[in-house]
């Protein structure tokens, strides 16, 4: 685990690609009811991981562990908020998050998931715990992993919102963030400036 931790801490996000605006509005949980009247509309977008292969052999019975960096570029303190579904929770997330130069991370988690499963992570970061859609710059991602019992693989995307009225640029690392369809691991590489 440590060896994958310095792997994740030593990526490069100079590859991020920011939020853009689509029409699309996805579910994200309990941060919809923080928004306000007057907040503009969320910009969200999706973003289909590749697939990447297991290095050695992990069983496909092993608990599947999925692994999130984050960059906190706001200059301030974020706060962590989400939902996580799993088994375990080896590494919790990092709350408070400090504030690092762009373009290091700043923390990661990792939630342990039921092998052969269908599941859905939502976490945001925000500078405004207590209005996130509010007086606050935030960015939410939900990492949907999709599992086909026929054919025994999993895919994954992830939906990427920006909430807030303080101006806020989200990013995922698209050549970082990744699932393995026979394992069904995954690492989602973010942040938010």
């Amino acid at each position: 685990m440590t060896r994958n931790v310095k792997r994740f801490l030593a990526v490069s996000l100079l590859s991020l690609a920011p939020s853009v605006a689509a029409a699309e509005q996805f579910d994200f949980g309990g941060l919809d009811l923080f928004r306000g009247e007057y907040v503009t509309p969320v910009k969200t977008e999706t973003f289909e991981l590749k697939a990447r292969h297991a290095e050695g052999g992990q069983s496909f019975l092993a608990n599947p562990l999925h692994t999130f960096a984050v960059g906190n570029w706001t200059g301030l303190n974020t706060f962590f908020g989400g939902t996580l579904y799993g088994v375990g929770l080896p590494i919790p997330p990092p709350n408070p998050l400090a504030p690092t130069a762009k373009p290091s991370i700043s923390g990661v988690f990792q939630v342990e998931v039921a092998p052969a499963s269908s599941v859905t992570q939502t976490y945001y970061y925000t500078t405004n715990a207590a209005d996130p859609t509010g007086a606050a710059k935030t960015c939410l991602w939900q990492f949907v992993v999709t599992y086909d019992p026929a054919t025994a693989t999993c895919s994954a995307v992830i939906n990427q919102a920006a909430y807030g009225t303080q101006g806020v640029i989200c990013y995922l690392d698209t050549t970082q963030s990744w699932i393995n369809p026979s394992t069904c691991d995954g690492q989602v590489v973010s942040a938010a400036e």
